[in-house]
């Protein structure tokens, strides 16, 4: 069950929760692998309405993990892992948790359960001891758990559980698949019970214009100022646009793409009106 047993006192002046995302891994930061799951993140936070503030990539490393996770949980309500859980020596996740926050490692029972009922189930010939064989013992690595924490299981089908330490640090697997059913499973139910209320999502417009961005940025910082305490966020983005949204007249193309961001959808569209009065803009929204 989650549990809410503080007052988190990190919302902006939009009232939105606040999140950072920890991604684990040398092979992210050699190129090797690419970091899909911070893209899948970001979309999941924007629709339910979690202001993302900050990712940050760190190497397999204990000291790195560690600062990274008590840095990120000093200013934000919600701080979120991928990568370091699995069987070898450099799945060191859970380890560098545990020394980040105190407390030290202990085989978590339900999920050493959970792990053979699954692989009983799909037939595997090795299971997680322990005291075992040395595939066994590295199979039952995943199960070694920050002893303070607490443990959940958001999806019926997979063992892999969701660990979370001081209502604050939640750690999920890297394997993309995982981390996306688990994301969907987790982070609504956390949101609501969090926030105490509905969950409001982000909206967004886009505006093209065809005019350069230092033409318009006088109007734009106008505009910001004057959105800014209905929670709006407006960004200018060169030679971008949406293939799909394009006009399909041949002699028109948008040099600058604005973007405005918000929960109240009624401030989103009256500044997604005023933009296309006063630079000429077209809605590439609809």
């Amino acid at each position: 069950m989650l549990r809410l047993c503080r007052r988190f006192s990190t919302k902006t002046t939009s009232n939105s929760l606040t999140s950072a995302l920890c991604v684990i891994g040398d092979e992210i930061l050699s190129g090797k692998t690419l970091d899909v799951n911070s893209i899948y993140f970001a979309k999941r936070c924007f629709e339910l309405g979690i202001q993302l503030d900050k990712i940050e990539t760190v190497p397999d490393r204990y000291s790195s993990i560690s600062s990274s996770l008590q840095s990120l949980s000093q200013s934000h309500d919600l701080v979120f892992t991928s990568g370091g859980i699995g069987p070898t020596h450099d799945d060191i996740t859970y380890d560098a948790v545990a020394r980040a926050f105190g407390g030290g490692l202990a085989y978590h029972e339900g999920t050493l359960a959970r792990m053979r009922r699954i692989m009983s189930a799909r037939a595997s010939a090795t299971m997680p001891d322990p005291k075992g064989t040395a595939e066994e013992v590295a199979l039952a690595r995943m199960a070694l758990l920050p002893a303070n924490a607490e443990v959940v299981f958001p999806c019926d089908e997979y063992w892999v559980p969701v660990v979370s330490v001081n209502d604050r640090v939640h750690v999920f697997p890297g394997i993309p698949k995982l981390f996306e059913d688990l994301v969907d499973a987790y982070l609504p139910p956390l949101v609501a019970r969090l926030s105490g209320e509905s969950v409001t999502a982000f909206t967004r417009a886009l505006i093209g214009i065809h005019q350069r961005e230092s033409a318009i940025a006088s109007t734009l910082d106008q505009l910001q100022e004057r959105y800014a305490p209905m929670g709006i966020k407006i960004g200018s983005y060169p030679n971008w646009v949406p293939k799909n949204k394009a006009p399909e007249t041949s002699d028109w193309k948008p040099t600058v793409v604005i973007s405005v961001v918000g929960k109240d959808k009624e401030a989103v569209d009256r500044c997604r009106k005023e933009l296309c009065l006063l630079l000429d803009g077209v809605d590439l929204s609809v």
